[in-house]
């Protein structure tokens, strides 16, 4: 048995390391979309080149599904010049008027504090990580390596 005690050894570092890097990883997704409220929308705009926001509500099972596929997108595209953001709905309904939002989940792209597209409807993590990356080509912004 002792024989077999430096192989579990490092099957438990390895094991160790893969949980450390799931964490960080958990902690990116979950620091990389913010709640946004009317009352933060223009400091937002006006700090951040590019601006997604993901009009969602509680209630809506496919909104609460691609609530993972656009954290995920946010956090491998992370960049301090674009901002991923979540509108409920039912909280937040003046920003839906503002940016004329009737279905969703949506995510309306804003350029230069100017609305540019709305995505409608749930995407694969690779549709919307490539048209997320075209639209940081776009606003000038190079991407951070994923």
């Amino acid at each position: 048995m002792s024989g077999n005690t430096g192989g579990v050894r490092e099957i438990a570092a390895r094991l160790a390391r893969l949980l450390e890097e799931r964490a960080d990883f958990i902690q990116r997704l979950e620091d990389s979309v913010a709640e946004v409220r009317p009352r933060d929308i223009d400091e937002i705009l006006s700090k951040h080149r590019l601006v997604l926001l993901f009009f969602t509500a509680s209630w809506c099972g496919p909104c609460i599904s691609f609530m993972q596929t656009f954290r995920e997108v946010a956090g491998r595209l992370a960049d301090p010049r674009v901002f991923y953001g979540y509108v409920d709905v039912d909280s937040s309904y003046s920003l839906a008027d503002r940016y004329n939002v009737k279905h969703i989940p949506s995510i309306v792209v804003i350029v230069d504090g100017k609305p540019v597209d709305v995505i409608i409807g749930s995407l694969s993590r690779e549709k919307l990580e490539e048209k997320v990356r075209a639209y940081m080509k776009a606003a000038c912004i190079a991407e951070v390596a994923s």
